[in-house]
């Protein structure tokens, strides 16, 4: 038997029908006026509003590891399209560099997505001073959920990047001064140069001072240096680069210069090589390496702590590879004196009597030296007599034939031009190039000689370097740093080859320095600016001293970074200083930072968004990540 089913209700409103009159007469109340009629209209019922879908955080997961870096899987692509072009992020003051990381996980099912995320980068050295905690991570790359991605990522270098090179001639053979005196080092000797107009050193100089000032800036943000490099990497991502095939940058740059000029063309088998200045030896590496000539290798360069506390030092890290002593094909030569300091005659003639019997047929030098005490824009004033020491010491031990590599940085003054203008009589061929992968931003370029000359014109030139050499009587390039030119220079400006060529070389090298550093300066100034705009913490140290009762001692504070340093170091709460003794550390204390230390907690007590909630949990794990990292370069690809 059928149910009856009762009829669904039917929902009624009543509309009255639109006055044909005007408003303002409508309101007027009138005898004739009948009501008005009703009309039904059916009303459907809503239906319920079905509950708003879950949003969901970008950031996944965070895994910090105890080098200084951290992987963000994220689930937004946005958020990591926008990380990857603003390459530098500011969490919890401290700058952080972002590239891209795809995980390389087991094979995917239908419809899975590849986990992809960003790997963010600050350093041991900065985590140890200024942690960075997951939760300011995490806290950072949410922030970014639905914001816009800042105009102006796109990078935009000055110039192409690419190999140089300068050829260098001259028509005849010039006077050679006999009256060689020491030279004061100034500004003055760069200015006037003959082969630079002066406003283009000017500008050069000044564009140094920008990035000067930019290193010197105080922070917020901590690491600041981080911004500047990856400025640099943008720009110029080949300049600098290097040590994929070596153990660092040099031998790779030796290798581009070896395709550029053909440096191994015409090299016979068993032919020897002096690796002058080369500590640590990636260049004598490089030329080993050339197993099908079988090359005779000899290195000669600073001993580490060599000489008095007056003269330039090597440091440990430029002593000679080990694996460069236990070559069967490779000695180490010390000089005289056991030194290596090749601004000593004596120790050039003992290296040029010990190889007399071999057949040199490359001499290679990459020595230079940076030193505090050197005054601004002045160093190739204070490396000269080391080129004038390298070129003698290749002109005295080369074969006929041979050919000469040597590292330079400008090349302004009538003393540098000098030494140029004799490689000109000493080899066949001359060119100053620079590499792709030397900075554009540095002063370095190299200098190629092939085809020595053995005659009685190159014993002359010989003889009038080395009594240049001698009158430095092997004292400190910053206690006798110049010397007046080898060869007069009213002679150097009348060979009308040499001093186009020169002039050509230095003015297009210097107005290409300051472009890629002005460029750099900009750049950095820009990134540093979006970082700081979408800062979870953009000044780490702003709160107020305590006060009352939450006064810090002095002691209190040492005493707090003695318990939390590690490895017998004791860091510094207030800057970057590393200190090994207690004593110094509370010098340190009374003398830079007398206010702070009586009222400021350490630098890892300092208030951020993200430690406010962690609380006591920040460095949890610490103990447990032992070997956490291990693996993760295989298992993660950046770029």
């Amino acid at each position: 038997m059928a149910l009856n089913q009762a009829a669904p209700p039917t929902y009624t409103k009543t509309e009255r029908v639109a006055s044909m009159l005007p408003a303002f007469l409508s309101r007027v109340p009138r005898p004739s006026q009948q009501k008005q009629p009703t009309v039904c209209v059916d009303v459907v019922p809503p239906k319920p509003l079905s509950p708003a879908p879950e949003v969901l955080p970008p950031v996944v997961s965070v895994q910090k590891i105890p080098r200084g870096c951290a992987i963000v899987i994220l689930r937004d692509q946005a958020v990591i399209e926008r990380c990857v072009l603003q390459r530098v992020a500011v969490i919890d003051g401290v700058c952080v560099e972002m590239k891209r990381h795809m995980k390389e996980s087991k094979v995917l099912e239908e419809g899975e997505e590849q986990p992809s995320g960003i790997f963010c980068a600050w350093g041991l050295k900065v985590e140890r001073k200024i942690p960075v905690s997951e939760e300011g991570i995490e806290d950072f790359f949410n922030s970014l959920s639905g914001k816009a991605c800042p105009s102006g990522l796109a990078v935009q270098a000055p110039f192409v990047e690419g190999h140089l090179s300068f050829p260098l001639s001259s028509e005849g053979f010039a006077m050679l001064s006999f009256m060689i005196q020491e030279e004061i080092a100034n500004k003055e000797q760069i200015l006037s140069s003959r082969y630079c107009p002066q406003d283009v050193i000017e500008a050069s100089w000044a564009a140094k001072d920008r990035l000067d000032a930019l290193w010197a800036r105080p922070p917020p943000p901590m690491a600041r240096s981080l911004i500047t490099r990856v400025a640099r990497k943008e720009l110029f991502p080949h300049s600098g680069e290097g040590g994929q095939e070596h153990e660092n940058r040099a031998g790779d740059k030796l290798a581009q210069i070896s395709e550029i000029v053909d440096m191994m063309d015409g090299i016979p088998q068993g032919s020897a090589f002096l690796d002058l200045c080369g500590g640590p030896g990636a260049w004598s590496q490089h030329l080993l390496g050339k197993k099908d000539l079988a090359l005779k290798g000899f290195g000669f360069t600073l001993k580490a702590a060599s000489g008095g506390s007056e003269d330039w030092k090597a440091q440990e890290k430029d002593e000679w590879y080990e694996d460069l002593y236990e070559h069967p094909d490779w000695t180490a030569l010390w000089g005289q004196d056991g030194t290596g300091d090749l601004l000593k005659i004596g120790n050039v003639e003992h290296c040029v009597r010990g190889l007399a019997k071999e057949h040199v047929l490359l001499v290679v030098a990459d020595g230079g030296f940076s030193d505090d005490a050197i005054p601004p824009n002045l160093l190739e004033l204070y490396f000269y007599r080391l080129f004038l020491a390298e070129l003698l010491t290749a002109a005295s031990c080369l074969s006929a034939g041979g050919k000469f590599v040597c590292k330079l940085y400008s090349t302004f003054s009538d003393s540098s031009a000098a030494l140029l203008f004799l490689t000109t009589q000493l080899f066949d061929s001359v060119t100053v190039v620079k590499p792709i992968s030397s900075k554009c931003t540095g002063p370095e370029r190299y200098l190629v000689g092939s085809g020595f000359r053995d005659d009685a014109q190159t014993s002359a030139i010989c003889a009038a370097l080395a009594r240049s050499h001698a009158l430095g009587a092997g004292a400190s390039p910053l206690s006798v740093p110049l010397l007046t030119p080898v060869v007069p220079a009213a002679s150097l400006v009348q060979d009308a080859s040499f001093s186009a060529g020169l002039k050509q070389m230095v003015t297009a090298m210097c107005e290409r320095q300051t472009k890629a550093l002005n460029a750099v300066v900009d750049r950095a100034d820009f990134l540093e600016d979006v970082a700081m705009e979408c800062a979870i913490c953009t000044d780490p140290w702003a709160r107020p001293a305590p006060r009352g009762k939450n006064m810090v001692d002095h002691e209190v504070v040492v005493e707090k970074v003695v318990d939390k340093c590690a490895d017998g170091e004791i860091l510094c709460p207030f800057c970057t200083k590393t200190y090994r003794q207690l004593e110094r550390f509370n010098q340190h204390l009374d003398k830079k930072h007398p206010n702070e230390a009586k009222g400021q907690d350490s630098v890892n007590d300092l208030p951020t968004p993200s430690r406010a909630r962690a609380g006591k949990s920040q460095g949890k794990g610490k103990g447990n990540n032992k070997g956490k990292g291990k693996g993760t370069k295989g298992q993660w690809q950046h770029s």
